[in-house]
């Protein structure tokens, strides 16, 4: 029997097929660390009829947030709405989890035992709330909150999403959260290796509030983009100075173009391309998969401008710290 053992090594990018055995001697709360380890025995192979998974550090005791991956986005009622998630998973068709009925008291237990994080990520935003005189935007809760503002989109699958739950929309802005829960969360969530993304979307958003919901095209985000880029030295430094990238640096019309391209096989084609994705990029257009009631634009573009800033600013925040 041959065996690996590794301290931060391999648990991306690994592809060892014949893996059938992992061995958890370390504890990680993050769901993605802990998804890209477990996907190291998940492949399959000839031979291969399952992959034994022996946790000795207690990574069970967070098991209910780890099968998130197979219920992130909870299953659909008669009338095509989602339901939140449960700690309970559910996996395409073709799959099949098995759990003995310990397995499902535990995971509701532990459920009822998050209560109290839910609690504390309201106290915290309370106590923010005090201080400011009024609601915070998401990046001032991030900036000044005890809390780890990820935790709210965690919980509440975004930040709007825990204002309703705290009930501190009123009955016109919980019409219109239920209306766009979906685009909400997916702004929040949708993934991010570097910032285009957010940054595309803030192009969008700079168009004002009549106009940010009409599709956009490549060429003509090229220059913003360009612009929000290469007019600070960190952004620059860290998602804009590869070997390509840096031969785009000085703004001509070659540069348009190439830039152009970047945006539209990158962020926009990526985004749309994704599962559960709310955009769609089609015939060189890419814009919103949905359309928006004229009376919501406002508020849903508040709402959407403040995930975006939030997310552009952790971003670059998080990939600093790492340098």
């Amino acid at each position: 029997m041959d065996v690996l053992f590794t301290v931060d090594l391999f648990n991306e990018g690994t592809d060892i097929p014949s893996v059938d055995t992992l061995l958890f001697v370390r504890p990680t709360e993050s769901l993605t660390v802990f998804t890209q380890q477990v996907g190291r025995g998940l492949r399959l192979a000839e031979g291969k009829t399952h992959c034994v998974i022996i946790d000795l550090i207690g990574n069970y005791r967070n098991a209910d947030v780890k099968l998130r991956l197979f219920a992130e986005h909870g299953d659909e009622d008669e009338g095509g709405k989602k339901e939140r998630p449960t700690g309970i998973p559910t996996v395409p068709e073709s799959c099949s989890i098995q759990l003995e009925t310990a397995v499902v008291n535990l995971l509701e237990e532990l459920s009822r035992k998050r209560a109290p994080y839910r609690e504390k990520l309201h106290r915290d935003f309370l106590d923010v709330k005090s201080e400011l005189g009024r609601v915070p935007t998401y990046l001032e809760l991030h900036l000044q909150g005890r809390s780890v503002s990820k935790g709210y989109q965690g919980e509440f699958g975004s930040y709007v999403g825990f204002l309703h739950w705290a009930g501190l929309l009123d009955e016109r802005e919980q019409q219109v959260y239920e209306r766009y829960e979906a685009w909400l969360r997916d702004a929040e969530k949708t993934a991010m290796a570097r910032s285009y993304k957010m940054v595309v979307l803030a192009y969008m958003l700079e168009r004002g509030v009549e106009r940010w919901t009409e599709p956009v095209t490549a060429e003509g985000a090229a220059a913003f983009f360009h612009e929000y880029l290469t007019e600070k030295e960190y952004r620059k430094r860290i998602d804009f100075s590869g070997k390509e990238a840096k031969a785009m640096w000085t703004w001509n019309e070659q540069t348009q173009t190439k830039v152009a391209k970047l945006i539209a096989d990158m962020p926009m084609n990526k985004w749309a391309g994704a599962k559960g994705s709310q955009v769609e990029f089609a015939d060189g257009k890419f814009g919103l998969a949905f359309e928006v009631e004229e009376g919501d634009k406002e508020l849903l573009h508040r709402w959407t401008r403040e995930i975006c800033e939030y997310r552009l600013h952790v971003h670059f925040e998080r990939r600093e710290s790492k340098n």
